[in-house]
């Protein structure tokens, strides 16, 4: 199971408790990790740990994302190894890094409030703010947030026509922008497989009276993606490298069936898949030229905080 996540600012008397009462197990900056033994009725379980992250109510955005990476999963596998071996069956963290990794960000903004629409909702509300000004900057932060920014901003400029689907679209941070800074695009439908990532994004829509964008579940690899229509702008950020190198070209051809003007894809530029994100392949200007070319349209590749295609009609 997920650690038991607690924060200071709302959980201030548990996280005084057991500074006092027990040594850490590890820390960093944002996170100090405890370990609970079990309860002798339960010795079986092994031990428990708990994490006491930092971050104030104002820190709750996408960045989280960055901190769990690169900090307190190393801190959980250094803790891990320093815990008895317990069975298969109880074993704390079996979970692939991709999982461990979006549970974590979880907790930790759930953390926060003990309602969870409202908790994501600070969450919507601080990363929108936050890309929106990382994206008037030119010397980006290197965190998760500082380069979407960039990224964000280019694909608005490159955007076409009175309509978008963002393919992939996570969290819906770019519809949500292209809706908040208003259009062109005028239609913005942002897809996604996790229907809870979609419902976030519709969550965050409505309570900001964001009546221009929706979000929809939808598999890329699925034989119904058609039904979502075609639109002047199709873009596919950071999607690919989560798919099989085998499913890339079908997921391609299935988007620029939807394009009615041009398709624009962003990848990460990586030596090796990152498992943190579950990433399965890597790309380059030139692996992308050659799947452009399979498309059959005009296009151009180029390099801006990761890889880039754009396919034109």
């Amino acid at each position: 199971m997920v650690p038991l996540f607690l924060s200071p600012w709302r959980h201030g008397a548990l996280t005084t408790c057991l500074a006092a009462t027990l040594g850490a197990t590890a820390g960093s900056r944002h996170f100090t990790i405890y370990r609970l033994e079990p309860a002798r009725h339960t010795p079986s379980a092994g031990p428990e740990l708990v994490v006491v992250h930092t971050f104030g109510p104002e820190q709750i955005d996408n960045n989280l994302g960055f901190y769990v990476a690169n900090e307190l999963l190393p801190l959980l596998s250094a803790a891990r190894g320093r815990l008895p071996d317990p069975a298969p069956t109880d074993e704390p963290f079996a979970h692939d890094q991709q999982t461990l990794f979006e549970q974590c960000v979880g907790a930790i903004v759930r953390s926060m409030d003990g309602n969870e629409g409202r908790a994501w909702h600070r969450f919507y509300v601080n990363s929108l703010a936050a890309l929106e000004a990382a994206m008037q900057r030119d010397q980006p932060a290197s965190d998760f947030i500082g380069p979407f920014g960039v990224i964000y901003r280019r694909l608005m400029e490159l955007a076409r026509g009175i309509s978008l689907l963002d393919a992939g679209t996570c969290f819906g941070f770019l519809p949500l922008l292209l809706a908040r800074r208003g259009g062109p695009p005028h239609t913005i439908v942002g897809c996604d497989l996790d229907g809870a990532l979609v419902g976030f994004a519709n969550a965050y829509a409505r309570l900001a009276g964001l009546a221009n964008v929706s979000f929809t579940v939808a598999d890329l690899l699925g034989d119904d993606l058609a039904r979502l229509g075609r639109f002047d702008t199709v873009t596919c950020v950071h999607v690919l490298e989560h798919l099989e190198p085998a499913q890339t070209l079908a997921a391609l051809r299935a988007l620029w069936q939807l394009t009615a003007q041009r398709l624009i894809v962003t990848v990460p530029l990586e030596e090796q898949p990152d498992p943190r994100f579950g990433h399965r392949q890597t790309f380059t200007t030139g692996r992308l030229e050659i799947l452009g070319r399979e498309l059959g349209g005009r296009f151009q590749t180029f390099e801006l905080h990761g890889c880039w295609l754009v396919v034109d009609r």
